[in-house]
């Protein structure tokens, strides 16, 4: 019986789906309402597959040409499409299950709150 219920265990684990990538979800709890969502792979070297903003409800198209993210710190440059101006600037350091930090936006800087996700 020991041995069935061990060999149970074992299926389970192998049939438990496969990490590979992750998300972020930043927020402001200020207006503006500035928005952020990241998907990103769980490998040494990842780009970011998906990055988008939403500010006071409405999409801003950006580019990610720089992110740092590991277990201390959440660092993120969102640029205007053609990578002439920074729109977005987040520093943010892990506080438990968070990062929080601050953005800045349009030269001004905000508090943000990041979850995986």
């Amino acid at each position: 019986m020991r041995r069935q219920l061990i060999a149970l265990a074992a299926l389970g684990l192998l049939a438990s789906p496969a990490h590979a990538t992750g998300g972020m979800y930043c927020s402001t709890a200020s207006e503006p309402s500035i928005v952020i969502s990241l998907g990103f792979g769980h490998t040494a070297g990842s780009d970011l597959f998906k990055h988008r903003l939403r500010v006071d409800g409405q999409d801003i198209a950006v580019h990610a040409p720089q992110w740092w993210l590991d277990d201390e710190e959440l660092r993120l440059l969102l640029t205007d499409e053609q990578a002439d101006e920074r729109v977005v600037v987040v520093k943010a350091t892990r506080n438990g299950d968070t990062y929080d930090g601050s953005v800045i936006y349009k030269g001004k800087r905000h508090w943000i709150r990041c979850r995986e996700g």
